[in-house]
């Protein structure tokens, strides 16, 4: 079985090292990226399986580079953002841009991973086939 991969998009290196650990650890396939172009590069040349998005990247910013995934067609993976900023302004504004979970910095493993699962099982065949 082929492992799912997912695209982490984080400025800040220990942190996307930190988020690698847990990712691969956990049997995940990881692909890291510094900045909201790359992470527009990354998902179209290798499509992920989810997106884990920091809202403050340099370029284009996490808020701009969701809204531009959910807006391509080719595009289906969910995005998970992951941020300190974490008012509800914050959340409504990462959602309303097209984020399917917002988790908040610092990052709980067992909720990152819980996060990812569940979205991942939502999207999964047998789920698609379920669903109406």
């Amino acid at each position: 079985m082929e492992r799912r991969h997912i695209l982490v998009v984080e400025d800040e290196r220990p942190t996307l090292t930190l988020i690698e650990k847990i990712l691969v650890s956990a049997g995940y396939r990881f692909t890291g990226v510094l900045d909201g172009m790359s992470a527009l590069n990354a998902a179209r040349t290798d499509p992920p399986d989810l997106v884990l998005l920091d809202l403050i990247i340099p370029g284009v910013d996490g808020y701009g580079v969701c809204a531009l995934l959910k807006r391509d067609l080719d595009f289906h993976a969910p995005i998970v953002v992951l941020s300190g900023r974490t008012s509800e302004k914050d959340v409504k504004a990462a959602l309303d841009a097209g984020a399917d979970a917002f988790l908040p910095k610092p990052l709980d493993r067992k909720l990152l991973l819980a996060k990812v699962a569940e979205l991942l099982a939502a999207r999964s065949p047998a789920a698609r086939l379920q669903s109406p």
